[in-house]
């Protein structure tokens, strides 16, 4: 009985030992910028010719803040050899493990948003930001576990008062923000290029605040 129980226990941990977490095995190209029970987030940088060690992610959203060009080699030896992407792209990334190599003689710069939640955890909207505002919200794309949005705002516009769910913030450009809720206060947010926050659940109108344009990624978790 010992001997089954033991085995047992040990298939279950095995996969989570055998697991290569990027920032245990590559702190040098990947930094935790929001870590909760939903997400975890990270910035990653390798310079032009840089190659990591082979690491893992679970389901992830990325975004690109630069343009690259990068090679994954699988676990079995195969490549990948479009795994770059252009400045201001998003993909969704599936689970599995790889090893990075920047090919290309710029940096990369990416910020990764690995899902950590149950699917459907997240409370649906009513007051849908892309039906109600869609000069200012932009569906990239949507899958069971997120709807990414691309929203664009010129200096002093304003959306329309409408809603989102928990989800992660990525500024590609410098922002300031107000946010009127809807109570009538208000609050000010934004961040630079590169940061992202938690996006907690809210109903607000957003005004850019900034003198320049502000475009923000939106992943709303499912």
């Amino acid at each position: 009985m010992r001997t089954v129980l033991s085995l047992i226990i040990l298939a279950v941990t095995a996969p989570l030992t055998l697991a290569q977490d990027p920032v245990s095995v590559d702190a040098s190209h990947y930094r935790v910028m929001l870590d909760n029970d939903q997400v975890r987030v990270l910035r990653i940088h390798y310079n032009p010719k840089e190659l990591s060690v082979m690491h893992e992610h679970p389901a992830s959203v990325v975004v690109f803040l630069s343009d690259s060009q990068a090679v994954f080699t699988l676990p079995d030896g195969s490549k990948l050899p479009n795994a770059g992407g252009k400045k201001g792209e998003v993909r969704f990334a599936e689970s599995g493990k790889h090893q990075p190599e920047n090919t290309g003689k710029t940096p990369v710069e990416a910020v990764l948003v690995e899902l950590k939640g149950r699917p459907g955890s997240s409370s649906p909207v009513a007051m849908d930001a892309v039906k109600i505002d869609p000069s200012h919200h932009k569906l990239e794309f949507e899958n069971d576990r997120v709807r990414v949005l691309r929203i664009k705002l010129k200096p002093g516009d304003k959306t329309r008062q409408h809603e989102h769910p928990d989800g992660v913030a990525i500024f590609l450009t410098d922002a300031a923000a107000k946010f009127t809720l809807s109570d009538g206060k208000i609050r000010e947010g934004g961040g630079k290029r590169g940061e992202a926050n938690w996006a907690a659940a809210e109903k607000h109108a957003v005004e850019n605040a900034s003198t320049t344009a502000m475009e923000v990624i939106l992943v709303e978790l499912k």
